[in-house]
């Protein structure tokens, strides 16, 4: 079990280092094109790419937000009645959490997969290329959620 945690640590160190690529590239994208903007010129797949980039910053970072805890508890539920009921709700929300990120990843990858035939408007890519980060950062979201159930288990921080 505690293979789980330290697969869901490094897969976050990797997720944090990918977005402050994904982060500077965006950056040095949008500045070109406004030099070559002001130039006169204009590079066409830049607004693509950037968009396409920052659906992946959304999906990846929410990941990492997960990771770190950062999102709105829901601290005073259970506190009252006790830690062994609020051990309970902490359960079932982890397993409803884990539901629905194995829901997404699964329709996600449908939805790649139908991508495949369509491509992008000015990069010709094909759209299940950006689409991957879908249920890419859901099974991502698994593997966190699971750490999470493990860690509960054996009380160790996350």
């Amino acid at each position: 079990m505690a293979a789980l945690l330290r697969v869901s640590a490094a897969l976050n160190a990797a997720v944090e280092k990918l977005l402050m690529v994904i982060g500077a590239a965006i950056c040095v994208i949008l500045f070109a094109q406004v030099v070559f903007r002001y130039a006169g010129d204009s590079l066409g797949w830049s607004e693509e790419v950037s968009r396409h980039l920052l659906v992946a910053i959304t999906f990846l970072g929410g990941t990492v937000a997960y990771k770190r805890a950062s999102f709105i508890g829901l601290q005073g539920i259970g506190h009252r009645l006790g830690p062994a009921f609020q051990r309970s709700v902490v359960l079932a929300l982890q397993l409803l959490t884990l539901a629905c990120f194995a829901l997404i990843a699964w329709f996600g990858a449908a939805y790649t997969i139908k991508a495949a035939e369509h491509t992008s408007a000015s990069l010709q890519i094909p759209m299940s290329i950006p689409y991957s980060v879908i249920p890419i950062s859901a099974l991502v979201f698994i593997v966190h959620v699971l750490a999470d159930v493990v860690a509960a288990r054996e009380k160790r921080p996350r």
